[in-house]
């Protein structure tokens, strides 16, 4: 009966050894995984930058591509000034007010409106 009590007593010590190592292994991993993973979420690196990151990206990939748009349509312009004489006339009378020799200009105000004065009393 001794060796029984005996057997019984070392695999209970084996199972407890058992648990405290796996206790260790979890408590182990657990600190691994905070370790890895917190400069994934903080840090010049992290989640939240990335994030960041990707929507400034998507907000200046729009800009670039209004800003493209902008260039198309100025250099269209320019073509046509280029090529059209009567385009850049155009503009320089009515931007400028320029005109050309000999020409006669006539402007036109705002209509004024005259008050009457009193008449003088006697």
């Amino acid at each position: 009966m001794r060796t029984g009590q005996i057997i019984a007593s070392a695999q209970e010590e084996l199972a407890t050894a058992k648990r405290t190592r796996k206790r260790r292994l979890v408590f182990v991993a657990a600190v691994l995984v905070i370790l890895i993973a917190a400069p994934s979420v903080v840090g010049k690196k992290s989640l939240v930058k990335v994030f960041q990151m990707s929507k400034t990206r998507t907000e200046l990939q729009q800009e670039i591509n209004r800003l493209r748009q902008v260039n198309e349509e100025i250099s269209r312009e320019i073509q046509t000034l280029a090529h059209n004489p009567s385009q850049v006339e155009a503009i320089a009378r009515e931007d400028l007010g320029l005109v050309k020799p000999g020409e006669i200009v006539y402007q036109f105000g705002p209509q004024r409106l005259t008050t009457a004065l009193p008449a003088p009393s006697r």
